[in-house]
C-alpha cells in the first residue's frame, strides 16, 4: 500500500507538471498518426558496408562515454541523480544534429518540397515552410519554479534532431516540427545543404541566447530566423540585431566548425579554445559580410581581431573537413516520395562511409545521434540511460527495499506511463527520456528506460550493477531487459505487458549494456 501511495504521489505530480507545459500538455491526448510520418524503409547493412566485422565485444568505455553524449545532445552541464554531470558532445550539438537530420525523412521531405533552382526562391519557400510548421518550444517560467518548489529536474533543455521535432509536433496543438532555437537552425541547415547551398554559403550561428542561419546568396548574407518568423511571418533579414548581447559564438555546418570563444569557460572549457577548419580567404570573406550583418558583433569573449584569431585558431579534431556531397538534384525517383527515400539512403551510405577513423569526427557521432543500432557501440544508448535526468530522478522515487520489488516497480511505472508505439524509425532506438516527453515508445524504448532506471536503485547495499543488466533486442526489433534476480535471469517484457517473465526471447538479434556486446544470449 505504501508503495501504491507513492506511485500514485508522484504520478499525480506529473499529470500537474504536464498540464503546466505548453508542449507536453498536449501528449495526453493519444492521437492516430500516419505512418508516414517515420520512415520504414531499412537500409539493409550489407549495403551501407560491412558492419559486422566491427560488431564485436567490447570495453572501450573511453569511447562509449564519448558517444553517450551525443546520444544525449545536451548543451547544458545537467546533473543525473547518482551519477555525475551530463557533459555536452564534442565539438556542439549542432555539428552533430546537422549530419544526423541529413538521414532523417522529415529533413529530406522539407529539402524536396522547398527546392528551386534559384536559391534565393528556395529561401523564400523554407520560410513559408517554417512559419506553417515550425512551433519555439520555450522553457517554461512555470516549470521552472514548479520545479524548483518540488525538486524536480530543472535542465529541460534537451537538443532535438528532426524525428524527434516531429514527433514532438505529432502530439501538439499547433506546429508539426517542435524544437529550440538551436534544434531548429541545425534542422534549417540541413535543408539548405540539401537544396544545394554548399558548405560556404550556409551555416547555424549560435550567440548568447539564441541561434540563427546565415546564409549567402550571391554576394549578399542574409541572417534566418525560423524563430522570429512564427511571431513576425518574417525569417529573411538583411540586417539584424542580436536578442542578448551582440557577440558571435561559433558558427557551425556539417564540414566547418568555427569557434571564437563562448561565456563561462569554466564550464565549457573546450569552447574556450579557438577552432577553425575553413581556409582563412574564406573565413575573412564570411566575417567581414556577417559581423555588420549582426550589427557589428564581437568575435567571441575575447573580441578577436579576425587577424589575430586566424593566427591563434586550430583545426578542431572531431570535425572532418568532408561535407555531406548530395542534394535534391542527385535524387532518383518518379514521385516525392521515392525522391526523399533516395536521398535518406544516398546520405546515410554516405555518412557511414566517412565514419572509423583514430578520433570520432561528427558522421560518428550522428549515428549515435539518430539512435542506430548497428553502431558500433551500442553500450552508449544503455549508458545514456544511467545518467538520463529524468529517469534517474523517477528511480529514486520508485526504489524499493527488495530486487524483486524494484523490478515490479520499474515495470509497473514505465506501463502506466508510456504507451507501447514505434516511434522512432526502424532500427533506431529512442533516448531513455524521450519517451517520457513523448509518453509513448517501443518495447525497446522501454527496455532501455527501464535499465536506466534500475541502474540508479539500490540493490542491496549498492546500486544495480551493469553485469545484472542486459538489454536483449530480437530480429524484429522488439526489446526486453535481463534481470539477475538471486542468480537466475528473468526477463521484462514490455510488448506483452508489462510482465516478468522466466522464459528468455527467441531470435535474439543482440545484448548490451553499458559495458558489454554481445552478438547471442547464452543461459
Amino acid at each position: 500500500m505504501k508503495n501504491f501511495t507513492k506511485i500514485l504521489k508522484f504520478f499525480t505530480i506529473v499529470i500537474i507538471c504536464q498540464l503546466l507545459d505548453p508542449v507536453i500538455s498536449s501528449i495526453i491526448i493519444e492521437e492516430q498518426f500516419d505512418n508516414s510520418s517515420t520512415y520504414t524503409t531499412e537500409i539493409s547493412l550489407k549495403e551501407i558496408k560491412k558492419i559486422d566485422s566491427k560488431l564485436q565485444k567490447s570495453n572501450d568505455s573511453e569511447l562509449i562515454e564519448e558517444y553517450t553524449w551525443s546520444v544525449m545532445r545536451y548543451d547544458h552541464l545537467g546533473e543525473s541523480a547518482n551519477f555525475g554531470i551530463i557533459n555536452m558532445p564534442t565539438p556542439t550539438p549542432g555539428t552533430i544534429l546537422v549530419t544526423s537530420n541529413m538521414m532523417s525523412i522529415e529533413v529530406c521531405r522539407a529539402a524536396v518540397s522547398v527546392y528551386h533552382k534559384d536559391k534565393m526562391d528556395t529561401l523564400k519557400a523554407l520560410e513559408e515552410f517554417d512559419i506553417k510548421n515550425m512551433l519555439f518550444r520555450p522553457i517554461s517560467m512555470i516549470w521552472t519554479m514548479l520545479s524548483d518548489s518540488i525538486s524536480l529536474p530543472t535542465s529541460y533543455r534537451p537538443k532535438v534532431n528532426a524525428p524527434e521535432m516531429g514527433l514532438l509536433g505529432e502530439i501538439c496543438f499547433r506546429g508539426n516540427l517542435v524544437g529550440d532555437c538551436y534544434s531548429q537552425t541545425s534542422f534549417n541547415t540541413a535543408v539548405l545543404r540539401l537544396c544545394g547551398f554548399s558548405a560556404d554559403e550556409v551555416f547555424g550561428l549560435n550567440m548568447p541566447g539564441h541561434a540563427v542561419n546565415i546564409v549567402r546568396i550571391q554576394d549578399e548574407w542574409y541572417v534566418f530566423d525560423s524563430v522570429q518568423a512564427q511571431f513576425s511571418h518574417k525569417a529573411i533579414y538583411d540586417s539584424y540585431k542580436p536578442p542578448i548581447l551582440d557577440m558571435i559564438f561559433w558558427i557551425e555546418n556539417d564540414k566547418y566548425f568555427i569557434n571564437f570563444g563562448v561565456d563561462y569557460p569554466e564550464a565549457w572549457p573546450y569552447l574556450d579554445i579557438p577552432f577553425s577548419n575553413i581556409d582563412n580567404d574564406t573565413l575573412i570573406n564570411i566575417i567581414e559580410h556577417i559581423v555588420p550583418l549582426l550589427n557589428n558583433s564581437d568575435l567571441g569573449m575575447s573580441n578577436w581581431n579576425i587577424h589575430e584569431f586566424m593566427e591563434n585558431a586550430t583545426p578542431c579534431p572531431e570535425i572532418s573537413s568532408i561535407g555531406m556531397p548530395y542534394c535534391v538534384k542527385d535524387a532518383v525517383g518518379s514521385t516525392f516520395e521515392e525522391k526523399v527515400q533516395s536521398l535518406i539512403v544516398l546520405n546515410k551510405m554516405f555518412i557511414c562511409n566517412q565514419t572509423g577513423g583514430d578520433i570520432p569526427n561528427q558522421y560518428d557521432r550522428s549515428l549515435y545521434s539518430s539512435g542506430f543500432l548497428f553502431v558500433e557501440y551500442p553500450q552508449a544508448y544503455a549508458n545514456a540511460a544511467k545518467y538520463a535526468e529524468w529517469t534517474s530522478w523517477f528511480a529514486i522515487r520508485l526504489d524499493t527495499r527488495t530486487p524483486n520489488t524494484d523490478c515490479f516497480m520499474t515495470s509497473f511505472w514505465i506501463g502506466l506511463n508510456i504507451i507501447n508505439k514505434k516511434v522512432m524509425p526502424l532500427g533506431c532506438v529512442a533516448f531513455s527520456d524521450f519517451p517520457y516527453f513523448r509518453r509513448s515508445g517501443s518495447s525497446l524504448d522501454q527496455s532501455i528506460m527501464a535499465y536506466g532506471t534500475l541502474r540508479n536503485m539500490k540493490k542491496e547495499n549498492d546500486f544495480w550493477g551493469a553485469d545484472d543488466l542486459f538489454i536483449l533486442v530480437t530480429e524484429d526489433y522488439k526489446g526486453y531487459l535481463a534481470v539477475n534476480l538471486n542468480d537466475t535471469w528473468q526477463y521484462l517484457s514490455f510488448d506483452r505487458g508489462p510482465i516478468i517473465d522466466n522464459a528468455a526471447p527467441c531470435n535474439i538479434k543482440m545484448v548490451f549494456n553499458e559495458v558489454d556486446y554481445l552478438e547471442s544470449w547464452y543461459l
